[in-house]
């Protein structure tokens, strides 16, 4: 292997390599902005929604490391090429540290190049959504101890949201449950601890909602949404005093 054939390999393979990733970001900028549009229009996915935008993230993180390191490295190898000609790498030849360098960046050059094609085919997966409310199942389907089935839940989360909407009949104006659930914390109604575990619940019964296979809940979140079903109960009249104001 000559020198012109290493310059010609270490000076395309980053250029290439740039035009790749820069390709996959615009991609994925695209992608979120399709998600925020979704979201808007129905935030009760935006649960599902913001760990897909996590796990894209996260995957883009790391291909932006890979792709960094390779350029890096490759233009290293290019400046460092030490001879004009005549490289042996053989058992009978001499050992060239030089070129086994080189053949460890090609090769990082590849495991990117792999990496980059299997993002684009994860994230371009017509089922992506799907297997992300799966995956979400699983993860819930994990501990069964302590656990309530999905039936009784809704039970208290239908009779709790029914309240809300009887006790605040403009609840349309403050987008949805999460809205309405952040104006009662402000109003002092809620404390931050319990606006976090409502919104707990909320992304429950909406990941269900949506499709994912769950069928057992935690006996804290059972227990969460009964107390809170009885609290709204309870302030009933006071709710439509504030705000009818």
């Amino acid at each position: 292997m000559d020198r012109n054939a290493l310059d010609w390999l270490f000076s395309t393979a980053p250029q290439a390599l740039a035009a790749l990733v820069g390709l996959i970001f615009a991609g994925v900028a695209f992608i979120n902005g399709n998600i925020d549009k979704e979201i808007d229009q129905d935030n009760s996915q935006e649960d599902i929604y913001k760990i897909m935008k996590h796990n894209i993230h996260s995957w883009l993180k790391i291909l932006l490391c890979l792709a960094g390191l390779s350029i890096f490295f490759d233009l290293i190898i290019l400046i460092c090429n030490p001879r004009e000609s005549g490289y042996e790498f053989s058992i009978r030849g001499e050992f060239d540290i030089y070129l086994l360098l080189a053949g460890l960046v090609l090769l990082l050059n590849l495991f990117t190049l792999c990496f980059s094609l299997w993002f684009i085919i994860r994230v371009a997966n017509p089922n992506y959504y799907e297997k992300t409310t799966m995956k979400i199942s699983k993860q819930r389907a994990k501990n069964k101890n302590n656990v309530v089935d999905i039936q009784s839940f809704f039970v208290y989360y239908v009779q709790f949201e029914k309240t809300l909407r009887k006790s605040i009949p403009n609840m349309k104006q403050y987008g949805g449950m999460r809205g309405i659930l952040r104006e009662l914390r402000i109003r002092g109604i809620l404390t931050s601890e319990e606006l976090k575990e409502l919104n707990d619940i909320v992304s429950i019964r909406n990941l269900i909602f949506h499709g994912a296979d769950i069928k057992y809940i935690d006996q804290k979140t059972y227990n969460d949404i009964i107390k809170y079903t009885n609290k709204i109960i309870s302030i009933q009249n006071q709710l439509k005093d504030i705000f009818a104001r």
